[in-house]
């Protein structure tokens, strides 16, 4: 009987991935973007090449190398109001490639979407005369079923959402990747493979999953779920530093501070292109390495699964690592606070049976708990971004109170100067500048649309262009010359009111106040001391 490696190696194209390659490692993370055409897929070197390499080369074909987006996030959720998936195990999120130089492209390739992402996966290897491969792709959605799984149970959505925002990203996984452009909708009853890119993504996705297994490496720290015990962040990144992962990850905390994501952080040797293992590759993986695979709910468990597939869709263990290189995270570090973390289990007393895999509890508004208000978002829609000066002594992450300079009201849409106020507050200009006279340019903060209960990061636009920070120099602007798009979060100051966050901490700054009619550029850092104005950024619903 065929294995999988062999059904995807019939595709007319040779895959790096294919080969048994020496690995190397990198030691920086690119902060140059080259725009290259995409190049023949067969010239790919061997061995391999790392992604974001420092200094990058003069040409890079993107089809053997992810680039620009070449640093891979798999990010893991666990929810526990509602709580999704197995008691014993965190659940996918998605795979991610952000830009080398920091920020991410997002839907790239409108053409490539996809919202029924079963069938799509379904038809991805056609019955041929190997027979019928349907197994292979079942037991791919049944591990989706049980560990990818929505916050509002609409699972598929999910899916195609982290496929069509993120895996379009993936410079290997376009069609001009894939000889006789493979990857695109078939437009004869003989193309066998119509897919090959969506497939290709998923099997990663589910495959780099399997070797992270969260829930097993804090346990093994004496970390575990708990109604009444805190942990510290200390503890959680020293939890994960000393396994077998040996890097830092980014934790992820809501509004209350509790534990409910993780990001791991990649770069990848090579193509994401037709690398699957053999069937006994897989079973011996499996046997193997039993304790470090993904727990299932009641009768499913992995061993099962091959059992009944004997085409496994999966990578073995030995292999993923092979091509994914941990590196250190690249954006916003975590959010949670210092000390004082729950880490929450599914059940209450965690004595109850596991949720159904396949049957997932919807809520009527996912950003609320049954407790907590209906007050919207921060940073949400359409606003403007108002400046608070801080004194000289505040700290400068949102771990602790600021000291706030006492400022009187002003309208929400302009700034009228006078002697006591204009020098002690302001808003920002639609080129991100801060100014005190005049009127407050209008914002669009977009979030995710995905699981809304999550406390989402955003991005952040004026009318005028979308806005970041400039990885060269730190400043805050709005600019249509900008490449990439910034990705903001927000935090609590100290006194119940959210603010802008940039890489967790909320404090920018300047060199000075604005005058009356003076435009003032603000920044992510002090400048090694040199800028000594500290401002908060508030947003005001327009």
């Amino acid at each position: 009987m065929a294995s999988l490696y062999q059904l995807l190696s019939q595709l007319p194209v040779l895959s790096s991935f294919l080969l048994p390659l020496p690995l190397t490692t990198t030691d920086g993370i690119n902060n140059n973007i080259l725009s290259l055409p995409k190049s023949n897929p067969t010239a790919c070197p061997n061995p391999p090449s790392l992604s974001c390499p420092s200094p990058p080369p003069q040409d890079i074909n993107t089809c053997c190398v992810n680039h620009p987006s070449g640093h891979f996030l798999q990010t893991q959720f666990w929810d526990t109001a509602p709580p999704i998936g197995p008691n014993n195990s965190w659940t996918i999120h998605g795979l991610w490639p952000d830009l080398c130089a920091g920020g991410f492209d997002a839907f790239c390739d409108s053409s490539r979407s996809h919202s029924d992402i079963r069938t799509v996966l379904r038809h991805a290897l056609e019955e041929g005369q190997d027979g019928d491969h349907s197994p292979t792709i079942e037991g791919l959605l049944s591990f989706m079923e049980t560990y990818w799984l929505s916050l509002d149970g609409d699972h598929e959505h999910l899916w195609a959402h982290e496929w069509n925002k993120h895996g379009t990203c993936i410079s290997t996984l376009e069609p001009d990747c894939y000889d006789g452009a493979a990857a695109a909708p078939p437009t004869t009853p003989s193309r066998r493979h119509p897919h090959p890119d969506v497939l290709d993504y998923f099997v990663h996705t589910t495959s780099l999953f399997r070797t992270l297994d969260t829930y097993s490496v804090l346990a093994e720290a004496g970390i575990l779920p708990s109604s009444n015990k805190r942990y510290t962040l200390r503890e959680l990144e020293e939890a994960i530093q000393s396994s077998a992962h040996d890097h830092p990850v980014t934790f992820r905390c809501n509004r209350r501070g509790e534990l409910d994501e993780v990001w791991y952080h990649f770069a990848v040797m090579g193509s994401l292109r037709h690398t699957s293992d053999t069937q006994q590759d897989a079973k011996a993986e499996a046997e193997a390495e039993a304790p470090v695979l993904m727990p299932g709910p009641g009768d499913y468990d992995l061993d099962t699964a091959l059992s009944h597939h004997p085409r496994s869709p999966f990578l073995n263990a030995t292999t993923v690592r092979r091509h994914f290189v941990p590196v250190p995270p690249d954006g916003a570090i975590s959010n949670c606070p210092r000390r004082g973390i729950k880490y929450l289990p599914k059940t209450p007393g965690g004595d109850q049976d596991p949720p159904s895999a396949t049957k997932t509890t919807s809520v009527a508004n996912p950003t609320s708990s049954p407790t907590s208000t209906s007050t919207a978002l921060p940073f949400t829609g359409k606003g403007h971004l108002e400046i608070h000066i801080l004194d000289s002594t505040s700290t400068t992450t949102t771990e602790q109170p600021q000291n706030r300079v006492v400022l009187s009201p002003s309208d929400s849409n302009s700034i009228l100067p006078s002697p006591s106020t204009a020098s002690k507050k302001g808003c920002l200009i639609r080129q991100g500048q801060w100014y005190v006279s005049g009127t407050c340019a209008t914002f669009r903060a977009q979030h995710d649309v995905v699981d809304p209960g999550h406390q989402a990061l955003f991005s952040l636009s004026s009318s005028y262009s979308p806005c970041l920070v400039n990885p060269a120099t730190g400043k805050f602007e709005c600019t249509n010359s900008a490449k990439v798009q910034g990705i903001f979060s927000y935090a609590d100051n100290g006194d119940g009111i959210n603010v802008l966050a940039y890489h967790n901490r909320s404090v920018f700054y300047a060199h000075s106040i604005p005058k009356r009619f003076e435009k003032v550029d603000l920044f992510a850092d002090d400048g090694n001391g040199q800028r000594e104005v500290q401002v908060e950024i508030h947003w005001v619903p327009a």
